[in-house]
């Protein structure tokens, strides 16, 4: 049953006067995505000590991304996260005062979920606790730079699901639907909340 609607329109990065591609056969990627160097670490986190002591605790070793993202949160807020991907783990950290919010281990990871068309949006889809949804710029590098990282951590190639309509979920209880669509001037983004329906006890 769809409970709660969201309306989103990705104004960052607009369609218009810009040629698309098609990344990994899929996802179609504009011309100027595909000439962006890529760095890896845009705030300093591998020389940050808040962050270093953060990703230290657990045993990580190596900071591969780290950048500021925009978080979907259960309540549909936007929220503002540092966002570092290491050689084990994935991190959800606070801007501000430097708090760890979530790690999530690789190995947890199933999948990553995104549309065919040039939004920012990215679901980091984790069976065993709950699913990650993402705003960035810099997707594509996120995507790279997750998929070598599951692969070197795991030993196996990390699923990719590319549709224009797809669910994640925020509990156990709870998932939502996800519709991109073409737009004039963008990509219109919209989520559905589904809750799934009680079990009455005898």
């Amino acid at each position: 049953m769809e409970e709660d609607q969201k309306n989103l329109v990705d104004d960052e990065n607009p369609l218009s006067g810009e040629e698309t591609i098609f990344f990994m056969g899929q996802k179609e990627r504009r011309k100027s995505s595909e000439s962006k160097q890529l760095l890896g670490d845009y705030i300093g986190a591998r020389t940050n000590p808040l962050i270093e002591k953060l990703i230290s605790r657990t045993g990580d070793t190596a900071i591969l991304f780290a950048d500021e993202v925009v978080k979907v949160n259960k309540r549909l807020k936007m929220q503002k996260r540092v966002f570092v991907i290491t050689n084990q783990a994935i991190y959800n950290i606070t801007p501000e005062s430097y708090k760890l919010r979530r790690r999530i281990a690789l190995d947890k990871l199933n999948s990553l979920s995104l549309s065919c068309l040039s939004d920012n949006f990215l679901a980091l889809i984790v069976p065993s606790e709950y699913d990650y949804l993402i705003a960035s710029s810099k997707k594509t590098e996120i995507v790279m730079v997750l998929m070598e990282a599951f692969r070197q951590c795991t030993k196996h190639p990390l699923n990719i699901n590319f549709a224009n309509v797809f669910e994640y979920s925020i509990d156990k209880q709870t998932r939502r639907e996800i519709i991109f669509k073409n737009v004039e001037g963008g990509v219109s983004t919209q989520i559905y909340t589904k809750k799934a329906p009680r079990i009455l006890e005898q």
